[in-house]
């Protein structure tokens, strides 16, 4: 068969399924920007069944995005490749056949945890987690993200590590506070005034283009109890090659005064590196990492510096590997100043480096950062993709 005759029938056969009405029309934009692996959220303005089973397809072409509804309303659509200047209708329908989950959930009773293609990404500590023998019980800890895995499976974060047990991998959390005319660090557990804990799961679910998972965090006082309450959506996206999700950070002020964030030199979303990073544990320490940032600053040149991306990365096992981290432009003070620490191998979001702020009874701080985890060395030109996704998004509207 020739190649024209190939590609009638393929058109053919795409007009055949595309002859009955779509479920809904939405028009895609691409802009003046090549896309490829690009998640996006479409709010829908109907209720329809949460789940995988559906594609979103160019109804002249045949393209075919996989689109998974999620139980919040929003239709997931991946949009592996999409040049500049892609304009059109695009119809909603039943995929054909039953679409397999590509991320998936496992539970235990120590936590969750988020694979891809069978690859695992990351697990959330959802058990108390104690620190190592001889070290005091107030460095236990539950509700942070340890370990992250590389796509090859290096572990890149280290909860509990040498010289500084109270950082735990990914996790969140203020320093210098106030609240109630007293001190109340939630950071650093051993000045015993205050920490974090996981509280509930709140919400589970999986499909073609994601995993999702929701949990219920609390921040408190030792002296007077809870002071924030604060949920995690994590959001894991279905790339093998590199791993890509999202964490939406939302804390609510639950009690009947207002908590003072002040001006200080760290503290708010951190990421704690490689044990083989850390200079002080002489037991696993092999290299050091590297930072690199948006803004063209290198190691603890960055630290102080604004970033709307910072890039962690290093030899774990033997092999090059490393997380870059996206802060997005709802952000509050986006792009926010970053805390690199000059010796060991952990920095942080930190927006009280420009100035006090509040958060007062009932107020809600939302936090939202877009994670890029890959093996080898950090891939620029996908480091650009995804800064253009979160700047300037694929433009979306529902026709009908």
């Amino acid at each position: 068969m020739s190649t024209n005759h190939l590609y009638l029938v393929l058109l053919l056969l795409a007009q055949m399924a595309c002859s009955s009405s779509p479920i809904m029309s939405i028009s895609l934009d691409a802009g003046d920007l090549d896309r490829k692996n690009s998640p996006l959220l479409i709010p829908l303005d109907r209720d329809l069944p949460a789940g995988s089973d559906y594609e979103l397809i160019n109804e002249q072409t045949g393209k075919a995005y996989p689109a998974q509804v999620l139980s919040s309303g929003h239709l997931l659509v991946v949009v592996d490749e999409m040049s500049a200047g892609t304009e059109g209708d695009f119809g909603l329908r039943q995929a054909a056949g039953n679409v397999e989950s590509r991320v998936t959930i496992s539970q235990t009773e120590e936590g969750i945890e988020l694979s891809v293609a069978g690859k695992p990404v990351l697990f959330y500590q959802t058990a108390t987690a104690l620190p190592g023998e001889g070290l005091p019980d107030y460095y236990k800890r539950s509700g942070m993200i340890h370990p992250l895995y590389s796509p090859e499976s290096q572990v890149l974060t280290d909860a509990f590590p040498v010289g500084h047990t109270h950082q735990h991998a990914i996790f969140n959390a203020w320093v210098n506070t106030q609240f109630r005319g007293e001190k109340v660090d939630f950071w650093n557990q051993h000045q015993e005034t205050g920490t974090v804990e996981h509280v509930d799961l709140l919400h589970l679910e999986e499909g073609v283009n994601a995993a999702v998972f929701e949990s219920l965090l609390r921040h408190i006082s030792l002296k007077h109890g809870e002071v924030l309450e604060e949920t995690w959506k994590v959001q894991v996206y279905p790339f093998s090659e590199y791993f890509l999700f999202d964490l939406y950070s939302e804390q609510t002020n639950t009690s009947s005064d207002t908590l003072f964030i002040v001006d200080y030199h760290y503290g708010g979303m951190g990421f704690r590196g490689s044990r083989e990073w850390n200079s002080v544990d002489s037991l696993h320490y092999t290299n050091t990492w590297n930072i690199e940032t948006s803004e063209g600053f290198t190691g603890e040149t960055a630290n102080h510096t604004h970033a709307s991306w910072v890039g962690a990365f290093g030899e774990v096992d033997g092999k090059m590997a490393g997380a870059t981290v996206f802060g997005f432009p709802s952000n509050f003070r986006y792009p926010q100043a970053i805390r690199v620490h000059p010796t060991m191998p952990y920095w942080v979001y930190a927006p009280m480096v420009d100035g006090e702020f509040t958060i007062a009874p009932g107020e809600t701080f939302t936090s939202r950062f877009r994670y890029y985890v890959h093996q080898g060395q950090p891939d620029q030109a996908i480091i650009d993709r995804i800064n253009n996704d979160l700047l300037h998004p694929i433009q979306a509207r529902i026709v009908e």
